[in-house]
């Protein structure tokens, strides 16, 4: 649509003379016509191929010539993630020669900062040798010839090169896979794709990707079938074959020679494609073509990196809002035995950290099978399951019953509020971990988001080195204080006050479940469930208390547990196998979010909220920063327009969009400048950030 626009443009638009950024030349050399564009420096135009934007040059003689290959392009990204092909400085393009007079009709869109549509109307009489758009001086014979030896040259399919064509099911869709081996601390030789594709109807080629693995280069590009857009049409064939053979033209920025050829790819049929393939690209290392293809060296200073940022987001978890009710009763059972020798204390505390590694280890587990047969999936993503949350809040409303005093139950804080000995109670130190490292996940810390990133977007590997590494350091401050125990005399001796504490701890796991519940009406159709649901927590409550202040007959507790625990299993399984979701709730003043809309909002200034109910984070980001008259004279100043994406239940399109956009949780929050350009402002934010990036 948008060449289509240009060609209009350039119809409709009178001739400009180019005298102000390109001389354009015709000049005869070596029984050859060279047409010379000659750009002003910071200006450019297209190749054959133009990229994302943008139109190639056209050259028109009055008698037909033969043309050689067009010199080499470079490959720029341009402000909004745009990528265009093409040439800048002094380009010489070759045609064979004819006897006699030559008119030349040159037509060129050339760029900058805008675009200007032109044309160049030349005439080489036979006598001559040179004419120029404007004043300029012939360019020597030396000039043209090494320009001419240096365009590219046909070359046959070089040896380790691989390729294969499939098709997506159901859809008009085309991935043309490729690998060359046998790379060895090498690079992209020139500022070009690695695969450059010559334009070929009815293939429309989408932006090439490209990965690493060993000495391997891997690539993909997904290529449009126009085939409904020719007179006559041309299907793409169900039967996986094409009438005929297509030879499809690169450009091939080899790595073996170091120079950039003409390759030609013969397809004669396609096989369908399988989330196989996308399992395979996630397992790779993502390529710039600007970098070594190994480099040890600055791989192992990213490593060691990101292990830093791993263990820092996770250390910092310890006192985000979602973990803090079971950290701090693990910490309350720290100072009641902090008079215990190093040993126990050790022995209790590695208990807690083996909790908070192995469910560490169960989630990147769970991670990894999820990607491999080909699901998105990010940080929190289970709390994007009604099921799991009814769960969660029926076990941190038994727990808050146990700090109330309705039963004696060994609780994550490693003991029995009584006379139990702390020895006794490894199991549930180790419940506390399982329970800490469940309920941080919703939550989002600085260094976090970048250490996820990098595991997410790696090999399966990484993803359980990753998440150990935010085990370690949301359980270090417990290893700390077991390695010194000397550090616990910075806490109050035990005494009367824990009593009262105890039921203060008791009420921080009620708000757990109030906080958990919300996010569950945000899952379900809670018309539906609501009763069921109210009466489920009624039921546990008055079971706990029969059995602690009515009677010790066992089977009357038997009886009175039985009701609530088949009520518990029944809800499971039907909320399991009949989800009901509601349509998510959306702030009038903010735009549902999705990709068509953000380009419809093209020529805006858009600010994007990522969030889920489940995020505590995100809210406390709402109430300080986006719910403030502060962040509303933001909105009126620069004219926002404010878009909301709701991760609370699972959507594949945010997941994705997130994921190519180095976020793999919430919050995310995003500015889309007019231009089209996306800014990524992380996942926390200040007023002052905010308008910097908005400016």
């Amino acid at each position: 649509m948008l060449k289509a626009l240009i060609l209009l443009l350039l119809a409709t638009l009178p001739a400009w003379s180019m005298e102000e950024h390109a001389t354009v030349s015709l000049q005869r050399f070596d029984k050859k016509i060279v047409a010379t564009i000659d750009h002003e420096k910071g200006w450019h135009t297209y190749w054959k191929n133009p990229g994302d934007s943008g139109l190639p040059s056209t050259f028109k003689f009055s008698t037909p010539l033969t043309p050689h290959e067009w010199p080499i392009p470079e490959s720029h990204m341009e402000a909004g993630d745009i990528l265009t092909i093409g040439y800048s400085g002094v380009q010489h393009f070759f045609f064979d020669e004819m006897p006699g007079d030559l008119n030349a009709h040159i037509v060129i869109l050339i760029c900058k900062d805008i675009c200007i549509p032109g044309e160049a109307k030349l005439k080489l009489k036979a006598n001559e040798t040179f004419v120029s758009s404007r004043v300029a001086s012939a360019f020597s014979e030396s000039d043209l010839r090494k320009a001419f030896i240096q365009l590219p040259k046909k070359i046959s399919t070089p040896s380790g090169f691989e390729f294969y064509l499939t098709r997506t099911k159901d859809q008009n869709l085309l991935t043309l896979h490729y690998s060359l081996k046998g790379l060895k601390n090498t690079k992209l030789p020139h500022h070009l794709l690695f695969l450059t594709p010559f334009p070929q109807a009815p293939f429309g080629y989408k932006r090439e990707s490209l990965f690493v693995k060993d000495d391997t280069l891997f690539g993909k590009t997904e290529i449009e079938w126009d085939g409904e857009y020719q007179e006559p049409v041309i299907p793409l064939p169900s039967s996986g074959s094409f009438s005929r053979p297509y030879d499809l033209k690169f450009l091939f920025n080899s790595p073996i020679s170091g120079e950039v050829e003409v390759l030609s790819l013969s397809v004669k049929d396609f096989s369908l494609g399988s989330t196989a393939l996308d399992t395979f690209y996630k397992d790779l290392t993502p390529y710039s073509r600007h970098e070594k293809v190994v480099d040890p060296n600055k791989v192992t200073v990213f490593f060691y990196e990101y292990l830093l940022f791993a263990f820092l987001g996770g250390l910092i978890l310890n006192l985000m809002p979602c973990v803090l009710p079971v950290i701090s009763l693990k910490l309350f059972g720290l100072i009641k035995h902090k008079n215990y020798p190093q040993k126990k204390l050790l022995a209790h505390n590695l208990s807690y950290t083996a909790g908070v590694l192995s469910t560490f280890m169960v989630l990147a587990s769970v991670i990894a099978g999820l990607k491999m047969t080909g699901e998105n999936v990010g940080w929190g993503f289970q709390l994007q399951s009604p099921t799991f949350i009814l769960v969660m809040m029926l076990i941190l409303f038994i727990l808050s019953l146990n700090l109330f005093g309705l039963f004696e139950f060994s609780t994550p804080g490693g003991t029995k509020f009584g006379s139990a000995e702390l020895k006794d109670n490894l199991s549930g130190d180790f419940f506390s971990g399982v329970l800490t490292t469940i309920l941080s996940t919703p939550c989002s810390a600085p260094f976090l988001g970048t250490a996820l990133t990098f595991a997410f977007t790696t090999n399966y590997a990484m993803i359980f080195i990753i998440f150990f590494f935010i085990g370690l350091g949301l359980a270090f401050p417990f290893l700390l204080t077991a390695i010194f125990p000397k550090s616990l005399i910075l806490f109050p001796r035990p005494g009367a006050w824990m009593e009262k504490l105890k039921y203060f701890l008791g009420l921080s796991l009620v708000a757990t479940v109030v906080w958990l519940y919300d996010v569950f009406v945000s899952l379900v159709d809670f018309d539906k469930v609501s009763w069921r649901l109210n009466l489920l927590f009624v039921l546990w409550f008055f079971a706990f208390f029969y059995a602690q202040k009515v009677s010790q007959k066992k089977i009357w507790q038997f009886l009175f547990f039985a009701l609530p625990f088949s009520m518990t299993v029944l809800a499971v399984q039907n909320i399991s196998s009949r989800p009901e979701t509601l349509v998510a709730k959306v702030d009038s003043a903010w735009m549902p979010w999705s990709e068509a809309q953000m380009l419809e909002q093209k020529g805006k200034l858009v600010f994007i909220d990522f969030t889920a109910e489940w995020c505590l984070t995100c809210k406390v980001n709402k109430k300080l920063v986006l719910e403030t008259q502060g962040f509303e004279r933001l909105k009126t100043k620069y004219n926002l327009t404010l878009m909301r994406a709701d991760w609370t239940k699972r959507d594949d399109n945010i997941t994705h969009f997130l994921n190519s956009h180095n976020a793999v949780g919430v919050p995310a929050y995003f500015v889309q400048k007019p231009d089209g350009q996306i800014i990524e402002l992380g996942e926390t934010i200040t007023l002052t950030k905010i308008e910097e990036n908005l400016r």
